[in-house]
Order: C-alpha cells, then sequence, then structure tokens
C-alpha cells in the first residue's frame, strides 16, 4: 500500500471532491422558473465556485453578486454574477462594503424574479453590516475578542446576529420576490440559523443571550454595545421568512465519502463523531487512548471524526489552529507509538491564523522535533502548533479548496505486525 500520509490525504481529496460546488450543487436546481432571469446572491468561501455552478446551469439569464475570501476566486466562469473578496477571519472594510452592497441587492430586486441565495462557511466574516448606533470598529474589536475567547462558533454566530443588518434573516426579510437558499454547511448539527449566522433565516436566540455570552467570556464592555442589546432585548422581529432551503454538503457527506474510498481499498472503518465539538486538545487525548486501545488490540481500523473543536489561547501568542493544535496534543500523548498515523486538516484549506490545511503525525513525529532541538509540550503550552509542525515540515497545504465542511480527522490504526514488507 502507499505511504500512509499519502493515503491519508487521497481520503481527505475525496471528501473535499465530493463537497464542491460543482459536484454537489446542480442537481438542487432543476425546480426553479428562470424564464424572467434569477437573482444570485451569496457569502463565503465557497461561495465564487457556488457562483460558477448556478451560471453554468442557468448561463445569462443569472445576475447578481457573491462575496468570498481574498484568494478563494474561481478560474470557473460566472457571467453577470460578480465575485467580491473581503476579509477573514476577521472583517474588513470590504466585508462592508458586501454587506451593504447585497442587502442592497436583496431589497432592490424585482417581486417578479426569484432570488438564488448560496450561503457557506465564513460568510459571517465577509458580509459584516452592524446595526445602528454601534461602529464598524466596534463590531470589528468585539468579532476580534471572540475568535480569542474560546466561544464556540455557535456562540459566536449568536452574538453577531444580534448585531448585524444582515445575519439572523435579515438579508433574507429584504426581498420581495421568492427566493431559495443553497448551504454548504460547516456548522456542527446544520441548523440553518448558525451557518453564516443565517442571513436567510429567521433565529430564534435573543439579545439576552448574546449578552449572557459576552459575560461567560469576561468581555470587557463597549456601552454602545451594551445599549443596542439591552433596549432590543423585546423589539426581536416576529415575521417568518420562508423558502426552500436545502443543505447540499456537510461533514457527513464528506466523511462518508471518504469511507467509501478507505472500504474500496479494503479498510475496516468507524466514525468516532461526525459533530465532534470541545477544545482540541481534550479531544486528541480521548481519541488516543482509543487508538492505542484499538492498537493493543491488533485491529487494523480507520477512525473517523468531523465538525468544530476549539482552542482557548487566552494570554497565548501561538499561531495555529484546532486541527494542529489537536494533532501536537495528540502526538504527544501518542509519545511514538508505532502503528498510528493521523491526518487532521480543515476542508477549507485554512486552519487557523495561517493558510494551512492542518498537519499530519506518525510514530516519527516526536523523534524530528528532537533533532530539531524542539520541545513539544512547550509549543502545545504556547498554542503554537504551526511553527511546531512547519519545524518539522510535516504541514499540509492545499491552497483554497472552494468548499468548507470544518474539520476532517482520520485515525489510521496498522498494527506493526501487519504493516507490509
Amino acid at each position: 500500500m502507499e505511504n500512509a500520509q499519502s493515503f491519508l490525504m487521497s481520503l481527505f481529496n475525496r471528501a473535499v471532491f465530493t463537497c464542491l460546488p460543482s459536484v454537489c450543487l446542480g442537481i438542487h436546481l432543476d425546480n426553479i422558473d428562470t424564464s424572467k432571469g434569477v437573482c444570485v446572491i451569496g457569502a463565503g468561501k465557497a461561495a465564487a465556485d457556488m457562483a460558477a455552478a448556478v451560471y453554468k446551469k442557468y448561463g445569462d439569464a443569472c445576475f447578481g453578486k457573491v462575496v468570498t475570501r481574498y484568494g478563494y476566486g474561481t478560474d470557473l466562469p460566472t457571467g453577470n454574477i460578480e465575485v467580491l473578496y473581503a476579509g477573514h477571519p476577521v472583517p474588513d472594510d470590504n466585508s462592508l462594503a458586501a454587506g451593504q452592497a447585497l442587502l442592497q441587492l436583496a431589497a432592490q430586486n424585482p417581486a417578479d424574479i426569484p432570488i438564488v441565495f448560496l450561503i457557506s462557511g465564513g460568510g459571517s466574516a465577509l458580509m459584516s453590516l452592524p446595526v445602528e448606533g454601534v461602529s464598524f470598529a466596534e463590531k470589528l474589536a468585539l468579532h476580534r475578542f471572540l475568535l480569542r475567547s474560546g466561544a464556540s462558533i455557535d456562540e459566536m454566530n449568536v452574538v453577531r446576529k444580534q448585531l448585524s443588518q444582515v445575519k439572523g434573516g435579515r438579508l433574507a426579510l429584504a426581498a420581495k420576490s421568492e427566493f431559495y437558499t443553497y448551504v454548504i454547511s460547516d456548522v456542527v448539527g446544520d441548523d440553518p440559523s448558525l451557518i453564516a449566522s443565517g442571513p436567510t433565516v429567521i433565529d430564534h436566540s435573543t439579545p439576552a443571550q448574546a449578552l449572557a455570552i459576552l459575560k461567560k467570556y469576561h468581555w470587557p464592555t463597549v456601552p454602545s454595545i451594551v445599549q443596542y442589546l439591552s433596549r432590543n432585548i423585546a423589539e426581536q422581529h416576529k415575521k417568518e421568512v420562508k423558502c426552500q432551503y436545502s443543505v447540499i454538503a456537510n461533514a457527513h457527506s464528506a466523511i462518508d465519502s471518504a469511507i467509501e474510498l478507505a472500504k474500496q481499498q479494503g479498510w475496516h472503518t468507524q466514525v468516532l463523531n461526525y459533530e465532534q465539538q470541545g477544545e482540541a486538545a481534550e479531544v486528541a487525548a480521548q481519541h488516543a487512548v482509543i487508538a492505542k486501545n484499538l492498537l493493543l488490540e491488533g485491529k487494523k481500523i480507520l477512525l473517523f471524526s468531523g465538525g468544530e473543536l476549539t482552542v482557548s489561547v487566552n494570554d497565548a501568542c501561538g499561531e495555529g489552529g484546532p486541527n494542529q493544535e489537536y494533532l501536537l496534543a495528540m502526538a504527544i500523548a501518542l509519545n511514538g507509538v508505532k502503528g498510528i498515523s493521523v491526518l487532521s486538516c480543515d476542508t477549507d484549506g485554512v486552519d487557523g491564523s495561517q493558510d494551512v490545511a492542518g498537519a499530519y503525525i506518525d510514530q516519527w513525529t516526536l523523534e524530528k522535533a528532537q533533532h530539531k532541538d524542539i520541545n513539544p509540550s512547550t509549543y502545545l503550552s504556547q498554542h503554537d502548533s504551526y511553527h511546531f509542525f512547519k519545524s518539522i515540515d510535516s504541514l499540509v497545504v492545499t491552497g483554497p479548496t472552494q468548499t468548507n465542511m470544518n474539520d476532517f480527522r482520520v485515525i489510521m490504526i496498522n498494527p506493526p505486525e501487519q504493516e507490509a514488507d
């Protein structure tokens, strides 16, 4: 069999391929009346390729705008669908401009022309338009705080929705026409109100919940934000938004596709959790125990998991992401045991603060670190997994993948006595 890293990468690549817009979106577009045209509005890391898939289906009947992350454009034609670019994970001035442009387009689209909304992970930062009374700078500072707080993506989205003119269904509320929403989910559980902060789905979170989350993570109070959330506790819009809503790809479809390929190669497989959450280092410790026990039993098996891990950095100034931190903690826990290899990557190609998808570990990881005279535990304590893996040349760099279903982890357990000569 090919070497472990190459094989595990082939599983990751299959998972990503299955969830590309060009593969999974077209079959959902058959029942839309485009005789008078179709307006396309989108936000997220997959938005450009999603727009290209719609253009391929409908041709010049399409017009509109989508916003994606810098560097996440598409080589495929999008016709009259303009692709905008903005900052992620931290919004920038172009995020503000994109929020204004997409809201205006939704509001001005004629009532007899349907809108196709294309939503994927990252849309929340890429389309940022704060409520009146809260400045963009104040919302930006809050966003940076949340990214470093250890708050889950669900908690972050609750706060962001309450302070936005486009999130929490407000983008769809501006539309006069019939509309359809197609989503590539990067959220555990696929809650439509949480994916890109649910711009086309009325959610039922409240300003009081947002305030409680901010208090939980010891947010340094900003009066204008507290004032807005406090006075809006009883002012939630109650109008329901009705549309056809379809999740076209998620962690389940990504992992299941990789499992199918693994089985074709003769592997036994097990899913630990499609929707894993928790601190990356803690989950790594749990998975290391499972893997070592199976190794002792002589099991040859692949263990898959997805979901969204977090890293609470506190005052640490290291760089990395949840997948890299998971792997660093797991390498320490495995302590060079033979027969276990692990790949952990974010399916959008970006794990944390650097443009790397994730990393790879095996029985030689700690030995490589020793030869470089670097201490894995020190790097873990500083939440600096990126520089650890960069030092030993074990990062996985894919570039933009044009899709986003969050984490993809696979643990290969291949007892030494069963390895090929």
